[in-house]
């Protein structure tokens, strides 16, 4: 079972998770982002996620929670015969 070089990074996702400091009652306000664009996986895209991070993190007004990129590699397979 031969299989390929890794193809990859591909399907990138990028999500961001804050709460605000502002209080709804008990609980702060969450907030879900999901970056979005034609190409996730273009090589501009970290650096522009890592500003919002930033931005978020370094703002009075939001607890940075958590960022994360998930993505996937793939190895194509072929036959031995």
């Amino acid at each position: 079972m031969p299989l390929g070089s890794p193809e990859g990074p591909t399907q990138t996702q990028w999500k961001i998770t804050a709460d605000s400091v502002a209080r709804v009652g008990d609980y702060p306000v969450t907030f879900n982002v999901t970056a979005t664009t034609d190409n996730p996986d273009a090589a501009a895209v970290p650096d522009i996620v890592q500003t919002f991070v930033d931005l978020l993190a370094s703002s009075p007004d939001f607890r940075f929670a958590s960022a994360a990129r998930t993505y996937a590699y793939s190895e194509p397979m072929t036959p031995t015969v």
